[in-house]
């Protein structure tokens, strides 16, 4: 039986509204193609790479490709070291979720790497204005690394992934609150916009892909990419879409993804921003608030955020307008093990720091204990069905 085949084919880059932007035309068996664009300022096109290189977007798509089960054939160039990575990368997700995502094989026109890393060539950092990626930014900007420090070229902000493409206006004012948060540093903020997300993959499995694919677009101008971290090493939550054991995998000749800060869990990084920088005044960690650009001070990241504050006895910043109380936390409800991981380790924080009668901290210890007793009941329905 003749294998699905997904094929990426190169349009070129062209101007829009002042942005360069690259396309690839994304075509498979039965299905209408579609367009899969990638675009920067057009004052940046020049860190671009050609747009004949396939690696940005047979990273993005890859997912898509694993879950329909149809083999990738790619028109242009792509680096061999990339689709070893990609290679192993499948293996592991088809560990992972064996129902959900088949290996599929990789054709290239033309297998080839751009320069291989060098000392001299800067890092790239991924800054959207949360806790993680400005603990990374600050970490090597301040030089406090270690060994693993990198001199930093850039920060990125994608559109198109937390903030919709539609919403421009919401996606501007992300990028003036993360301008803010790099004023005095130097070191210049690249705006990206991705159409990966109209891709419609599982965005928890893929987000660290989507990702990549926008670093890849730079990988001439910059060696290294670094992403800050999600969960620490004793904290992982596997499956996920960005751990230590998949992102090495993710890498070319010319760039090598460097998943940064898992030696600290998210509250431990804010008492390291809140001791070393000025800039948490203007944090956005909110995706789920009618205003995009800006935390909403009620949903589930905002609060869990508040509560890393609180758990050290920090002033909470006026980035977040709600007022943190044991109501607000009793709101909470984790839908997945990763956000029950982050409140037991905030609750384990907080014990240091608040007395066991504190009403917020009990609420943070009922809603751990609602989790755990739900998913309990849930895994008895199973048996039993």
């Amino acid at each position: 039986m003749k294998s699905a085949v997904l094929h990426l084919s190169p349009l070129g880059m062209h101007d829009e509204n002042e942005w360069a932007v690259i396309e690839w035309l994304v075509t498979e068996d039965g299905v209408d193609p579609v367009r899969l664009s990638h675009g920067v300022r057009d004052c940046d096109r020049h860190l671009l790479t050609e747009s004949e290189r396939g690696d940005h977007a047979l990273a993005a798509i890859l997912f898509r490709a694993m879950e329909r089960g149809q083999d990738i054939v790619v028109e242009g160039e792509v680096s061999p070291k990339l689709l070893e990575g990609l290679e192993t990368l499948q293996s592991i997700w088809q560990r992972w979720r064996p129902q959900k995502y088949r290996t599929v094989a990789i054709r290239v026109e033309k297998e080839s790497e751009l320069a291989a890393i060098a000392s001299d060539r800067p890092a790239l950092c991924a800054f959207s204005g949360g806790v993680d990626g400005a603990f990374s930014f600050y970490r090597h900007y301040l030089g406090l690394a270690g060994r693993n420090t990198r001199t930093l070229g850039a920060a990125m902000l994608v559109h198109g992934m937390d903030i919709p493409l539609e919403r421009n206006d919401f996606f501007l004012g992300a990028a003036s609150r993360a301008e803010k948060m790099l004023s005095g540093t130097g070191v210049p903020l690249l705006l990206v916009r991705s159409s990966t997300r109209d891709m419609k993959m599982d965005w928890e499995d893929s987000y660290g892909l989507q990702l990549l694919s926008c670093f890849l677009l730079f990988q001439k101008h910059y060696a290294w990419a670094i992403k800050g971290s999600g969960e620490p090493y004793d904290e992982l939550v596997l499956p996920w879409g960005s751990t230590p054991m998949t992102d090495p995998h993710c890498a070319t000749a010319a760039m090598q993804l460097v998943l940064d800060g898992c030696a600290f869990d998210r509250t431990e990084k804010v008492r390291w921003l809140v001791d070393n920088t000025q800039v948490t005044q203007e944090l956005r960690v909110c995706w789920a608030g009618k205003e995009l650009d800006r935390n909403c001070g009620v949903c589930e990241k905002c609060i869990r955020t508040m509560l890393n504050f609180w758990a050290l006895g920090a002033v909470i910043p006026e980035a977040f307008p709600a007022k943190l109380d044991h109501l607000l936390v009793k709101s909470l409800h984790p839908k997945n093990e990763t956000q029950l991981r982050e409140l037991i380790t905030l609750k384990r924080h907080a014990e240091k720091f608040h007395h066991q009668n504190d009403p917020i901290l009990k609420s943070l210890k009922n809603v751990i204990f609602n989790y755990k007793i739900k998913k309990i009941f849930c895994n008895m329905l199973k048996n039993l069905i």
